[in-house]
Formats: structure tokens, C-alpha cells, sequence
């Protein structure tokens, strides 16, 4: 399927977290399938763009990926200093952003996401379970509203949704090849061996 270029869209994989819930090991590189986890996010988003980078605190550790790395211009923000770093240093006017331990993330949701965007600032998806926001789009225009947020200390990124034009857009989950799946995160230790045993269902 060819790369979605009408909007000009870069992928921002968010790689800042250190881990606490998971002894401080990196999600990013925790293996599923002989794969890290990161290599499932980068595979996705490269099927809709060619425009990745990576917003880490430790670039010595995604070297091998061989990406665009750059750390957060406003430290301990949380994700919505994440988001800013990305925004600051992408090319693009609209973004794909997305956390590193998505490891059953698929590009269905980012073409359901990119089909939305109209002139919003924000294209959010939803499901049962609330908000993803740190598997959305994000336009520049979002820069100077966290500026100003992280400023307050305001540091929840649903803040954000007062300063800019957001789409909440309800994921259709009714496709088998995109299920509900695609959200499912690694926090904790428990997680990840709950996510071996989904990998292991999928494969079977």
C-alpha cells in the first residue's frame, strides 16, 4: 500500500519513560517474538510515512535503528513534553504520535486517524476505555498551547483540548484485522508477559 503523503505526515515515537513499573528496563526494547517492541511501532508507522523520529533521553540505546533521535527541549513534562519535543523538531505540519510500548499497533489506525483530520489540530482516537492520546495526530499549532500548559504545570495532555480544534473519532473496532488490540500498552511486568501470551494466540 503506498505511503500517505496528501497531508505531509511524520511518525513520532515517544521513547522518554524510564520504565519505574518495569524495574527501569527500556518497554522500547523489551522482545516479543524475537522483535522489540519498538521495531512493531517503527514497522507500522512506516507503512504511512517515511518521515520517523525518535524522542529519547537515552540515544545511545536506539542507535541501531538508525533514526532521527532527539531529547526533550523541556525535561520531566511527562508525555506532553514529549509531544512538544517532537512537534519542535518534525518537519511536517501533522504528526502521528505514538508511545513505544504499543506492541500490536497496526497502520489501519493510523489511516482510520489520517481520514480524519480535516483542519483539526487534534484527531484523538476513542474507544470504551477513554482516550488514546498518545496514539493520535497532532499538528504544530499545538506548540504554543503546551508551552503555556507546561509553563502552569499543567501537564495532562487532555488539557490541551481547550486551546486547539480536536476531533474525537470513535475506533472502529468492527474490523477483525484492527481489533482493540492495537491500544494494548506495557507498563508493568504483568503486561509484558500478557502480551507474550496475545503474541503466541496471534501466531498460532
Amino acid at each position: 500500500m503506498d505511503k500517505i503523503d496528501c497531508h505531509g505526515i511524520s511518525g513520532i515515537i515517544l521513547a522518554g519513560g524510564l520504565g519505574r513499573r518495569l524495574g527501569y528496563r527500556n518497554k522500547a526494547l523489551l522482545k516479543l517474538g524475537g522483535k522489540s517492541i519498538a521495531d512493531y511501532v517503527i514497522d507500522a508507522l512506516s507503512e504511512v510515512t517515511e518521515n520517523i523520529l525518535l524522542i529519547t533521553n537515552t540515544p545511545d540505546e536506539f542507535v541501531q535503528f538508525n533514526l532521527p533521535m532527539f531529547s526533550d527541549i523541556l525535561p520531566n513534562s511527562g508525555p506532553l513534553g514529549g509531544i512538544y519535543s517532537g512537534l519542535k523538531n518534525s518537519k511536517t505540519s501533522y504528526n502521528l504520535v505514538m508511545a513505544c510500548d504499543m506492541p500490536f499497533i497496526k497502520s489501519c489506525l493510523f489511516r482510520f486517524l489520517i481520514k480524519n483530520i480535516d483542519d483539526n489540530d487534534i484527531v484523538i482516537p476513542v474507544t470504551p476505555d477513554g482516550y488514546h492520546p498518545l496514539s493520535a495526530i497532532y499538528s504544530k499549532n499545538c506548540i504554543e498551547p503546551i508551552e503555556h500548559l507546561i509553563g502552569l504545570g499543567e501537564l495532562k495532555v487532555t488539557n490541551l483540548f481547550s486551546y486547539v480544534k480536536v476531533k474525537k473519532v470513535k475506533f472502529p473496532d468492527s474490523d477483525p484485522d484492527c481489533d482493540l488490540k492495537v491500544f494494548y500498552n506495557i507498563n508493568t511486568y504483568e503486561d509484558y508477559i500478557r502480551a507474550i501470551s496475545l503474541f503466541e494466540d496471534t501466531v498460532l
